[in-house]
């Protein structure tokens, strides 16, 4: 049975917003499924005035998604990260 990407999305949502790298944690998380693509789960986070790389910190936090929810792996995880400058 294939796994139903809004109940992923909340669980990759829960995930990522007590997710940490770096020692930064999101200060907005907002996930949702791509209106364009049927299998893509898009996540878009807020670092804040975090001193971290933000693309670092979304491929770091894909990868802790694949890893750490398991009904992730039937969809195609898109991370993006901006923090202020």
């Amino acid at each position: 049975m294939a796994a139903d990407i809004n109940k992923t999305a909340v669980e990759v949502e829960a995930f990522v917003r007590s997710y940490s790298a770096a020692g930064v944690t999101a200060t907005d998380v907002q996930v949702r499924p791509s209106g364009d693509e049927v299998d893509v789960i898009k996540v878009w986070i807020d670092l804040g005035t975090a001193t971290a790389d933000p693309k670092a910190w979304a491929k770091e936090c894909e990868a802790a998604i694949k890893k750490s929810v398991p009904s992730a792996a039937s969809f195609q995880i898109s991370v993006r990260a901006e923090a202020e400058s």
